[in-house]
């Protein structure tokens, strides 16, 4: 996916997609502002359990649980406001409740009414991760079944704020909201909606027991940190939030005057097949394959490139197989390409993470700031970064669009 600031020349072509607003929930990050102060500070927001949240999600000593990028409140809902019972309210899984939050916050951030968008041909794309809520068992019926499968999360956003366009979730895994993003895009491109809210959540509302963590040896760090493409990876780190963006063509946001955060000028997505180990297993050509497209769909090349956000796991295996991938697909391109991680500094965030790394690249080019990747020393297996035209981001800076525009390009995990 290739997104690039709106502002300078040559102008976004109508068929563009633009952003036009932006809600999100992170760890430590009630906001978006908040979420970009911590970016540009260099916050890993992976910590141990509190004891506030472990009370009000009903857990037991906070000792017994892995660290993780938690949201500290995923229990208070203003039911009221948007016409639900307490007891329907009570029943729905918080990542359901935090999606039509962000939902309408995204609306209101792009300066429309949600009160205007009713009967609106606005199509909601959303990835959810499985519902860890123990509503559906504990009282099994309609409104739990309904408020805890993730299909349910677009419909419910869909239902409460009378939108008619196209409403479909994403289950791709931790691609998902990235690949909602992309659907999105298609269903604007085809007139099929005039505004699109996509995105993804994800909340682990019984935590991660320790003894959970102890059987995912390489898969998750022991410690709680991430340390993409470092020599001492030992796994990624668990996180929670999500984040939903309000898009629409550039030919609407110039009609309605709207403001812009950016611009996403092509979007692709593909299978490894069989070039991968696994069906779980990265694969550097399908990277290559999925990044050449979305370039060639932008109609720009690799070498326009100025940030890449990257997957970057933290697991050696497929922080190895993403360098190898990255380096093909930028052979040859002029200078160093800068890359980073957002699970640095959150956590893995399961089927919401594609979409936070999106909003991270977005607030890089509006803002014209570079985030530092956390953790980093030496890259993993010798590597030679320098050699190969790559860069890990480890200090926060400005990025200038001073030699042209403004563009980055986050690649999903590419895999089904």
């Amino acid at each position: 996916m290739t997104v690039r600031h709106p502002t300078p020349d040559p102008a976004p072509g109508d068929d563009d997609i633009a952003v036009v607003g932006i809600a999100a929930r992170y760890p430590e990050a009630a906001n978006l502002a908040e979420f970009r102060a911590n970016l540009t500070a260099g916050r890993d927001s992976v910590r141990p359990l509190s004891r506030s949240r472990a009370k009000a999600t009903g857990l037991g000593p906070p000792s017994h649980y892995h660290a993780m990028g938690f949201v500290e409140d995923i229990s208070t809902f203003d039911y009221a406001f948007f016409t639900l019972s307490k007891r329907e309210a009570s029943l729905i899984d918080p990542q359901q409740r935090l999606a039509l939050v962000l939902a309408y916050q995204a609306v209101e951030d792009a300066g429309y009414s949600v009160a205007e968008f009713r009967d609106s041909a606005t199509a909601v794309v959303f990835s959810a991760a499985t519902s860890t809520y123990p509503a559906m068992w504990a009282e099994p019926g309609v409104l739990s079944t309904l408020g805890n499968v993730p299909f349910a999360v677009p419909a419910r956003i869909a239902y409460q704020l009378g939108l008619t366009g196209p409403c479909y979730a994403v289950d791709s895994g931790c691609n998902g909201s990235l690949i909602a993003v992309h659907h999105a895009c298609r269903e604007l491109r085809s007139g099929d909606a005039d505004f699109a809210l996509a995105g993804g959540v994800s909340l682990r509302v019984n935590g991660l027991r320790a003894d959970m963590a102890e059987g995912s040896a390489e898969l998750m760090s022991p410690g709680g940190r991430c340390r993409a493409f470092d020599a001492n990876a030992d796994g990624t780190a668990v996180g929670e939030g999500g984040a939903a963006l309000l898009l629409t063509t550039m030919a609407r946001a110039r009609a309605d005057r709207v403001p812009v955060h950016a611009v996403i000028r092509g979007t692709a997505t593909v299978s490894s097949g069989h070039s991968s180990a696994t069906i779980s297993s990265p694969s550097a050509r399908a990277q290559v394959a999925v990044i050449s497209r979305a370039w060639q769909k932008a109609g720009l090349t690799p070498d326009d490139a100025g940030y890449l956000e990257a997957h970057g796991s933290g697991t050696p295996l497929g922080d190895a197989v993403e360098l190898e991938g990255i380096t093909s697909a930028f052979r040859g391109r002029p200078g160093v390409l800068p890359i980073s991680s957002v699970k640095t500094n959150i956590g893995h965030l399961d089927h919401a993470a594609g979409v936070s790394g999106l909003v991270k690249a977005i607030l890089a080019v509006e803002h014209g700031e570079l985030y530092p990747s956390l953790h980093f020393e030496r890259p993993t297996g010798g590597v030679d970064l320098a050699g190969n035209g790559i860069e890990v981001v480890t200090e926060a800076r400005t990025w200038s669009d001073e030699t042209g525009p403004r563009r980055a390009v986050v690649p999903p995990r590419s895999v089904r």
